[in-house]
């Protein structure tokens, strides 16, 4: 079975996301349509009934919670926004603006769209997508359902955070053996994990 050589990764966060690219052996984050190394991880549904992410999301949402604040009979946001959370289970969002409900894996398709459109000086159809340590299998499956089904992507691989953190260390680390403790200050969550280092071989021994 012929190796398949995976050049990109995606960051899929509960607040923000980004996207990078190995470029003579080293990660560079691809810059989103606003010129950041992350994008907010928020679907927006505008009157229109066109599909936003990123940035005009996020500051779609900032302005649905205004308009709340002030009149307490303005709609319901068509902004989404920490879908992460509830992958894998069958909570919806309902949007009004196309009398519909998403699940959290087509939120999240929408953001894996959107990194993957800011490459576009080459087509790619296969990407690596970080998902926590503690992610259940119902979560991992939603992830690769996200990424496969609803993204577009032929292949997919899933890598653990703190796996992934690990790497990036470890590319220039000198003493690579032994037991590494990681914490993961993410925007949604923040996780700690026990890895075990042996001959370039890394396996979490414990999460929390």
């Amino acid at each position: 079975m012929a190796r398949e050589k995976i050049d990109y990764g995606i960051d899929l966060g509960t607040t923000n996301s980004s996207i990078c690219r190995m470029e003579d052996g080293e990660p560079v984050i691809k810059k989103s349509d606003t010129l950041k190394d992350t994008m907010p991880s928020c679907v927006y549904v505008n009157k229109k009934q066109a599909i936003q992410v990123g940035d005009r999301a996020f500051n779609a949402l900032k302005k649905d919670k205004l308009n709340r604040q002030k009149k307490s009979n303005s709609k319901e946001s068509n902004s989404f926004i920490e879908f992460k959370r509830t992958m894998g289970t069958d909570k919806s969002y309902y949007c009004s603006n196309l009398e519909r409900e998403f699940s959290s894996e087509h939120l999240s398709a929408e953001v894996i769209k959107t990194l993957k459109s800011f490459i576009t000086d080459e087509n790619f159809s296969a990407v690596v997508i970080t998902v926590p340590a503690m992610f259940t299998i119902n979560q991992k499956d939603a992830t690769l359902r996200a990424a496969i089904e609803n993204a577009g992507f032929k292949h997919c691989e899933l890598l653990q955070e703190p796996i992934a953190a690990s790497m990036a260390y470890g590319l220039k680390a000198d003493d690579k053996d032994g037991y590494w403790l990681v914490f993961d200050f993410g925007g949604g969550t923040f996780d700690a994990a026990l890895l075990k280092v042996e001959e370039g071989i890394m396996k979490v021994i414990d999460t929390a």
